[in-house]
């Protein structure tokens, strides 16, 4: 009987023929979830990097020397490049792994990128200056930003589609993981001596990928058809063919195999770049991503006396529930479905958390935030004063007066919780799908180019606007937000579930 020609993405479940057997489908995803995974781990890498800062400031306000024992001590500014320079080097990182994947591979490339993190780790353990972990930090910025790029084209590329959703959902919980991890490593760790512990995630994580399969569709565009029929055979089973898979990715990557950056200017390739800027944008500007960051910050400011610790721990605990839901939930209820429910839900958190400032405003806390020595920040309450350092409260406020003391932690536990449903995890897993195979990930280097922008922005604008607005009209500003932000996700952003990638 003649093999009917069908689309890439249909070579899944819904498009086998009946002589697939359980086992083989078992078997068949048992692979590929492997593979997800192993590649996953990258993701945990450069959480774990990210997520250093944290218990590193708290370490250092407590003992302030080095591994050689001398003093490092680090000025405000300094302190405050630690995270920045993360996000500096992300930008050159993502163009760095939009060439790479193109060039290279996905595979190589993330193998690659393993050394500058492993080298920034190395200048920090080592380091007796600030100078020295300031270069560290940048090149684990730069295997942030080109792993991410590439990491997420290869998980789509290999994925069936009827479980691509929920495997592109995977890396958030590896994220969620490794910044737990991170903070516990804090409890019995000094900050020069978590680098070796990073140091061996990188090389586990090199171990894998060298037995990894490269991207089939890469190979494919690559011209290394034999090489990409062997692969997709073992990832799609006896029962597809394959060839209809191979020529489906050429004819969609038609006038596009090269990958230059003239096939970027096709009106559907860069209207899909507007698309998930945008989106993108709203990721950022929402409150979730300034909830998640300054958690302690909000927590002292509202009155709630959580130690720095607890509350970072909370956030992510919630934040990798939230991402357990989006991974089991997406490809049953589709990539907008998420979105606009996620954003609906941060709407009203930040409604309700905007209200409850309003009507405490008697109540509430002045906080300077011009006031910064040793990273310090001065919290100015009615008939008290509290400092806290790096988010660790070294004199505890009293208990809030207030019966409704737990609405802001509920609220600020809603907002991040829904975000990490849908704005977060799946903005990425669209910035993934949306583009062709031949361009994907030098689409992506411009997406996370735009992601750090406006990261950046976010979160240095959050002082101003707090001044501007008062803490009350800053959470009814992120409302509006993400209502216009449910609004564009309703309208503009098209649903990828069940449908062709590449």
């Amino acid at each position: 009987m003649k093999n009917t020609a069908l689309p890439e993405s249909l070579a899944t479940d819904r498009a086998l023929p009946s002589a697939e057997t359980a086992s083989g489908r078992r078997t068949r995803l048992f692979k590929q979830t492997l593979i997800v995974m192993s590649v996953c781990l990258t993701f945990t890498v450069f959480a774990v990097s990210g997520g250093w800062t944290n218990p590193a400031l708290s370490d250092m306000n407590r003992d302030q020397t080095s591994v050689y024992g001398t003093a490092m001590i680090l000025e405000p500014w300094e302190a405050d490049m630690l995270g920045s320079l993360v996000v500096v080097g992300m930008i050159p990182g993502a163009w760095l792994g939009g060439w790479m994947g193109t060039r290279v591979g996905r595979r190589h490339s993330l193998m690659i990128l393993q050394v500058p993190v492993v080298l920034g780790w190395i200048l920090i353990a080592l380091a007796y200056n600030p100078a020295m972990i300031h270069v560290g930090r940048v090149l684990q910025g730069i295997n942030s930003g080109a792993s991410g790029v590439i990491a997420n084209s290869y998980i789509v590329e290999v994925s069936d589609i009827a479980y691509r959703g929920t495997f592109a959902s995977l890396p958030g919980i590896f994220i969620s993981f490794g910044s737990i991890s991170t903070l516990a490593l804090g409890f019995v760790l000094r900050w020069f001596q978590i680098p070796y512990v990073g140091i061996a995630l990188s090389l586990v994580a090199a171990a894998l990928l060298s037995f990894l399969p490269e991207s089939p569709t890469f190979l494919t565009l690559s011209g290394k058809e034999e090489e990409a029929r062997k692969i997709l055979a073992s990832l799609r089973g006896p029962s597809v063919d394959v060839e209809t898979e191979m020529e489906t990715v050429c004819r969609m990557n038609e006038n596009k195999m090269k990958g230059s950056f003239r096939s970027m200017l096709h009106p559907r390739v860069w209207r899909s770049v507007v698309v998930i800027c945008i989106l993108m944008f709203f990721q950022n500007f929402c409150g979730y991503a300034v909830v998640v960051t300054f958690t302690t910050r909000i927590f002292i400011e509202t009155g709630a006396a959580v130690d720095d610790m607890v509350a970072a721990l909370l956030v992510i605990v919630v934040t990798m529930a939230g991402f357990i839901i989006s991974t089991i939930s997406i490809d049953k209820f589709g990539r907008r479905s998420l979105l606009v429910t996620s954003t609906c839900l941060i709407a009203l958190f930040s409604f309700l958390m905007g209200t409850h400032s309003y009507l405490e405003k008697d109540k509430s806390m002045e906080v300077s935030v011009s006031l910064l020595e040793s990273n310090t920040t001065i919290v100015e309450n009615i008939g008290y004063t509290n400092y806290t350092v790096d988010g660790h409260l070294t004199i505890d406020p009293p208990a809030s007066d207030s019966a409704w003391w737990w609405v802001p932690v509920v609220c600020m536990m809603g907002i991040t919780v829904s975000g990490s449903l849908g704005i977060g995890p799946v903005s990425w897993i669209l910035s993934a799908e949306y583009f062709p195979t031949s361009v994907r990930t030098k689409c992506m280097a411009i997406t996370s180019t735009m992601v750090s922008v406006w990261s950046f922005a976010a979160l240095q604008l959050y002082s101003p606007l707090v001044r501007a607005l008062t803490a009350a009209g800053l959470f009814w500003f992120y409302g509006g937000v993400s209502v216009l932000a449910a609004i564009f996700c309703l309208t503009c952003v098209a649903e990828t579930k069940d449908k062709a990638i590449g």
